[in-house]
């Protein structure tokens, strides 16, 4: 599952950061209201973050939310500031960068005690006892 969640991840934080680029293109003038569904960026951005969403509906329908949605927003606070320092150089202060670590380590901590399990399982360690059927008993 994390592996899933990594790539809806990268894929909704490459749509956010085309959107970005698409609206830097177009501008801001209010001359032209129309550029922005003119500018590839866009459909781009958009297109990929479909495709994140119906990924995540998928994820959503397997594992547990509250498992996997931390994972999914601690890493979009960890991939944008990256990419954004990284291709648009915007500046990381030492503090920013000191609270996407602690991000980064939550991340880390749900992961590992959350455990994978599907919907309705017993948590990992647990069993369901066995039915007893009235009667039964051989």
């Amino acid at each position: 599952m994390i592996i899933i969640i990594i790539i809806i991840t990268a894929l909704a934080n490459l749509a956010d950061f085309l959107l970005k680029l698409g609206a830097d293109a177009a501008g801001t003038s209010l001359d032209e209201p129309l550029a922005i569904f003119l500018t590839p960026w866009i459909w781009l951005g958009g297109l990929l973050g479909i495709t994140a969403m119906a990924l995540w509906v998928y994820i959503l329908g397997r594992h547990q939310i509250s498992h996997a949605y931390p994972i999914f927003v601690g890493l979009g606070f960890v991939n944008i500031p990256l990419a954004s320092w990284l291709f648009l150089h915007e500046e990381i202060s030492s503090l920013r960068l000191a609270g996407t670590l602690l991000i980064l380590a939550g991340i880390i901590v749900v992961h590992f005690q959350s455990g994978e399990t599907a919907p309705g399982a017993p948590p990992a360690g647990k069993e369901i006892p066995a039915a007893r059927i009235p009667g039964g008993d051989l």
